[in-house]
């Protein structure tokens, strides 16, 4: 057993499809007790309900709220030593809790290698290229990103004040960033690994969505981000 206590925080916004399985995953991972909090985002669906036959804690609230706003939430009602931001679609790996237990301190903030699920087999190899490329920049830390996980320890959550809750795209980098300036060591874990769902990049396009990227990080360095942002967050 862990001496470490571990949190495990899910905002999630309609995800009855997938959060079982996430929560399910999670609970698989661990040989020790974990807490696992969802945070139900203005959800109308079932995910909730689920969520509550899984017996994990569950914050409702009735409108959505910003990405970063949820996890903030999330991690409030959380009382473990480190903190894991999963997406609500994502599923782990069998040894995922005890690799980042393992390499986890005050200090740290971390990802792990991606891989995806519930793709059409006419988009497995660009999705697979796709994903190369992002384990491989998040590995060399010419990127550091993150692909449905960050981790990190409670102490330097705390210290940057948690995840801009302005910020309703990019939020994951930036908190990556803003810890690591704060003194934190990133951590790309290759030996474990979330497994996610690719479903808005089938829906939407992956040249539509990578061409979305370019045009928010040219506004995001003039400050003139957030129209851009508004309109990709309220499809």
């Amino acid at each position: 057993m862990s001496a470490k206590k571990i949190s495990v925080i899910i905002p999630a916004y309609n995800e009855e499809k997938f959060i079982g399985g996430t929560i399910d995953s999670i609970k698989k991972s661990a040989n020790f007790p974990l807490e696992i909090i969802v945070v139900s985002n203005g959800s109308t669906d079932k995910t909730s309900e689920i969520s509550k036959k899984c017996a994990v804690k569950i914050l409702n609230f009735p409108e959505m709220l910003g990405p970063g706003v949820a996890r903030n939430k999330g991690a409030e009602s959380a009382c473990g030593d480190i903190f894991i931001f999963l997406d609500a679609d994502t599923e782990i790996s069998a040894n995922t809790i005890n690799e980042i237990v393992l390499n986890t301190d005050k200090n740290i903030v971390g990802v792990c290698s991606a891989c995806a699920k519930d793709l059409g087999k006419n988009k497995r190899l660009r999705t697979k290229i796709f994903l190369a490329f992002k384990n491989f920049i998040h590995k060399t830390k010419f990127h550091k990103g993150s692909v449905a996980i960050i981790f990190c320890g409670k102490e330097i959550f705390l210290k940057i004040n948690g995840f801009d809750k302005e910020m309703r795209v990019g939020e994951l980098n930036d908190f990556i960033k803003r810890a690591v300036k704060a003194g934190a060591t990133y951590k790309f874990l290759k030996n474990c690994q979330v497994k996610t769902s690719f479903r808005r990049y089938r829906e939407n396009g992956y040249v539509k969505i990578f061409w979305f990227w370019v045009k928010w990080r040219i506004l995001f360095l003039f400050k003139k981000e957030k129209k851009l942002a508004e309109e990709y967050f309220n499809k």
